[in-house]
């Protein structure tokens, strides 16, 4: 049977390739587009980089070419492999065939629609006036205004996209918390009763976010009625608990940090405040209700080095552009915009809570011993290879304690996701890695024994 070129492409990976990528994301994910954002974080690129990367050649073509001046210009960043650019790193031609057999693996969740976060979060949103709470109470909740709500839950609001990708950080951030605090009941209950099937428990280990949620109904339809009304009673209780705690926590202290009340925020989405912050202002403030300004020692600015992201991951994780950062950090003594403060405010009060968004890669030594497990015969000195770098990259990958490397970051993660749900991983990469070395003209066997990706 023939192998579909979509999924098996027979020449080298290139930037047109992404276009491909692009496409089978999309068609998976449903609900909208494959952003510029999402695919500079998925090959590792500044995203300003991403348009010449798209028009790249596979680094098989470009390795030893001479870089005019013009192609070097915006290129220093997190990687230290410029003279490879323009060409498509191993790494990243890796990772695309992964991707093109196996979008599921892709590591972007699931996004619900507006209307399905509402219905969601509706039983635990303020009431104003003791009332039940109503649409209009919804966009304040993401740090719009009150007026937002409607266009998010009108009819023709297409899926997740009609607001900003801010907006969807936090709704990520809610509904993952809703979703852990499903896994955790039904974890409960399965220590009390052995009646929970155990596909339902693999399930739920194996899902997360919307993915998981979506599957309620299927994952609840062998309780009866009083077991499932005291299931959801406790996936409730634990929910209302993060949900009051700490999510309306944060906004209370972004309103105060705008000056403006909890009741006219939450409720009216009075969150705008362009005036700027003195610093003598800024030293009123308790430290927990401090405003978070564009400057240069904010949290805002300091995000990346915090958590340990490269630029492609702390774009994505803000949803925000390139321009909308730098208009921040030129209004250096303003706020910033109020769903990007309340998120920042958020993860640097929880930092456990980065790993819903960008999970910190796998160890090369994880990575090593878990393959070694399948595949006794694995070498240390093939595991840089193995992810699209050179042998010697390896023993430097594999070190113990040592961070993830630039060129693996995304791979390592991919990798240990899927292992942890008992997915193929491991075969399925070789054969990636394989189908890369044949398209470039290279032999195997003399690959797995120098790890060369260059002729």
């Amino acid at each position: 049977m023939a192998r579909s070129e979509l999924t098996h492409p027979s020449k080298p990976i290139n930037g047109q390739s992404l276009m491909s990528l692009k496409a089978v994301l999309e068609s998976y994910l449903g609900g909208g587009e494959i952003r510029d954002l999402d695919l500079a974080m998925l090959m590792n690129v500044p995203l300003n980089r991403l348009s010449q990367l798209k028009r790249a050649k596979s680094s098989i073509e470009t390795v030893g070419r001479d870089v005019t001046p013009d192609e070097t210009l915006g290129l220093a960043d997190d990687d230290d492999t410029v003279a490879e650019l323009p060409g498509l790193r191993p790494s990243q031609a890796i990772l695309v065939r992964l991707l093109l057999k196996h979008p599921e693996w892709v590591p972007i969740p699931l996004r619900p629609s507006h209307p399905e976060v509402f219905s969601l979060l509706q039983p635990f949103m303020p009431g104003a006036d003791g009332r039940t709470p109503n649409k209009a109470g919804f966009a304040p909740l993401f740090g719009r205004s009150y007026i937002s709500s409607y266009k998010l839950l009108s009819e023709s609001a297409d899926g997740s996209q009609g607001a900003g990708l801010p907006i969807i950080r936090l709704q990520r951030l809610v509904v993952a918390k809703y979703a852990r605090a499903f896994a955790e009941a039904l974890a409960s209950l399965a220590s009390k009763t052995p009646e929970v099937p155990p596909d339902v428990l693999a399930t739920a280990r194996n899902l997360s976010g919307w993915a998981l949620l979506r599957e309620r109904d299927s994952l609840t339809d062998w309780m009866n009625d009083e077991l499932l009304l005291n299931f959801e009673n406790d996936v409730n209780h634990r929910f209302q608990a993060w949900f009051n705690d700490h999510y309306l926590g944060i906004l209370k202290d972004e309103a105060a940090s705008r000056d403006t009340s909890p009741e006219q925020a939450i409720e009216k989405g009075k969150w705008t405040n362009t005036e700027e912050v003195s610093d003598t202002k800024l030293a009123s403030y308790s430290r927990a209700q401090r405003p978070i300004l564009g400057r240069s020692d904010s949290p805002f600015s300091l995000f990346r080095e915090s958590f340990g992201l490269t630029s492609a991951e702390a774009y994505w994780v803000f949803g925000i552009q390139v321009k909308a950062f730098y208009r921040f950090r030129q209004r250096a003594n303003q706020r910033i915009d109020a769903p990007t403060s309340i998120l920042l405010r958020y993860l640097f009060r929880y930092p456990d809570d980065i790993d819903l968004f960008m999970p910190v890669p796998a160890s090369g030594r994880d990575i090593f011993d878990a393959i070694q497990q399948e595949d006794p015969d694995f070498k240390l000195s093939q595991l840089a290879p193995l992810f699209g770098a050179s042998r010697v990259m390896s023993y430097e990958f594999a070190e113990p304690e040592a961070a993830c490397p630039f060129f693996a970051r995304r791979l390592a993660t991919v990798f240990w996701q899927q292992r942890q749900k008992g997915e193929p991983i491991y075969r399925a990469m070789r054969e990636c890695v394989e189908e890369e070395v044949i398209a470039r003209g290279l032999d195997l066997g003399q690959f797995w024994r120098d790890g060369r990706w260059h002729k």
